[in-house]
């Protein structure tokens, strides 16, 4: 398991996906190959031009009073665990282009099967879709 990175696609996109029996469209993808880093559950788009984004974010702090599992009869947490859940809030700043280039692994389970395909990119353009091997 671990960690992963989110990938989705906006409709309108000029590249042939292999039969996978569902739009690939409406599907939100998990890769680990994308960033030269460890997956930070991070989220990235292809643009229906085809060029491969990243949402910018920022984090911020939120009150313990506005954490679930905050008990305001004793002023806190029951268990340490609770008082990390919902410590940081995701802000979305936008996205920018990656201008990716070379082929990184996406996959998801379709009606329990198990599908993996690859994206590959020429110069931030994104040029084909395949079943990985």
């Amino acid at each position: 398991m671990g960690l992963f990175d989110r990938l989705t696609f906006e409709d309108g996109l000029d590249v042939e996906f292999p039969d996978i029996g569902v739009d690939p469209f409406e599907v939100t993808w998990q890769t680990k190959s994308i960033a030269r880093h460890e997956p930070m559950m991070e989220n990235y788009k292809v643009t229906a031009e085809g060029r491969l984004f990243k949402e910018d974010a920022k984090y911020e702090h939120v009150p313990e009073e506005e954490r679930p599992g905050y008990n305001e009869e004793i002023g806190g947490f029951e268990n340490k665990i609770d008082r990390v859940r919902g410590s940081m809030r995701k802000i979305h700043q936008g996205w920018s282009d990656t201008e990716y280039h070379g082929i990184f692994e996406f996959h998801r389970t379709i009606d329990g099967d198990y599908v993996s395909l690859e994206a590959k990119f020429t110069d931030g353009q994104l040029v084909e879709v395949t079943r990985s091997e």
